[in-house]
């Protein structure tokens, strides 16, 4: 009987692993498509049977992809805004997830649920008003939004703060009460036990909600497209202009998207700890 069990448990580790191999090629082979396809001429991206493997490395790609268009500008431009609108959510999802997770008020439970049911209407559907909603401003108050730094970290921050609240709410109900009632014995107002000790324990979960807002607002495409252009492109839309009406410089175009990843991975790497502490086991600290 204990042979079985071995036998079945071995069995499942290795299904298990199969399984998890899968996922992994499944989610890392659009990467190495990009890196791969930099390195290749146009002739060779548009045959109809490319090869999986490199068959050679034309790294041309890489010194002209310069010269065509102000790349470093986009990223710029990407970094500026999503940081922004990182600190911004962040900022505003942690003190209303505080509240969230700590008092009572009326209309708690529909306002929870109205910040949940914004994350399921469609963007493309709030474009048209988000673009009306610029317009006017502009018209009226005399701020122009679009084409701008603050248009853009306003409409990102507002579609990131209520995916920010309803993430770190689960974060602060893991840390006990009693930490800040403790605290507040010991002489700290409301305000500095937070700062102070629950702020410090919800640091995996605010580091990990940081990296997908950062992410989401990097990598936004849609309302870039309409409201940002001219000096605040953002790179998402930046390396689309590498497709011309008469043809797409595929090997530049992914070039520019290699590089433009490994900032964004040594980021990932430098705060990887505390992301996978916070996505896996919270943030609890006994």
């Amino acid at each position: 009987m204990k042979m079985k069990d071995e036998h079945r448990d071995m069995l499942f580790d290795l299904l298990a692993k199969s399984v998890l191999v899968c996922i992994l090629i499944f989610a890392l082979f659009p990467i190495y498509w990009m890196v791969i396809t930099s390195f290749r001429t146009w002739s060779d991206v548009t045959q109809t049977d490319p090869s999986l493997l490199p068959t050679s490395f034309y790294y041309q790609n890489y010194l002209d992809m310069w010269d065509r268009f102000p790349l470093i500008d986009y990223f710029v431009n990407s970094l500026v805004i999503s940081l922004t609108t990182t600190a911004l959510a962040l900022f505003i999802g942690s003190l209303a997830a505080y509240a969230f997770s700590r008092y009572d008020f009326p209309g708690k439970q529909l306002f929870g649920g109205a910040i949940l049911g914004t994350q399921m209407i469609p963007g493309v559907l709030i474009l048209l008003p988000m673009y009306l909603l610029f317009v006017w401003v502009q018209t009226n108050v005399g701020i122009p939004l679009r084409n701008t730094y603050h248009g853009m970290i306003f409409v990102y921050t507002t579609f990131t703060v209520p995916f920010a609240i309803w993430m770190l709410r689960g974060f602060f109900d893991t840390i006990p009460a009693a930490l800040e009632d403790a605290a507040r014995i010991d002489g700290c107002t409301r305000f500095q036990a937070l700062i102070r000790i629950v702020f410090p324990l919800a640091a995996p979960g605010i580091a990990a909600t940081g990296m997908f807002v950062f992410i989401a607002a990097f990598n936004e495409v849609l309302f870039a497209s309409i409201l940002a252009s001219s000096d605040v492109t953002p790179f998402a839309i930046g390396i689309t202009r590498f497709e011309a009406r008469s043809q797409t410089f595929w090997g530049q175009m992914m070039a520019a998207s290699t590089v433009a990843t490994i900032p964004l991975l040594a980021l990932f790497i430098l705060f990887q700890r505390p992301i996978v502490e916070g996505l896996t086991s919270g943030s609890v600290k006994q």
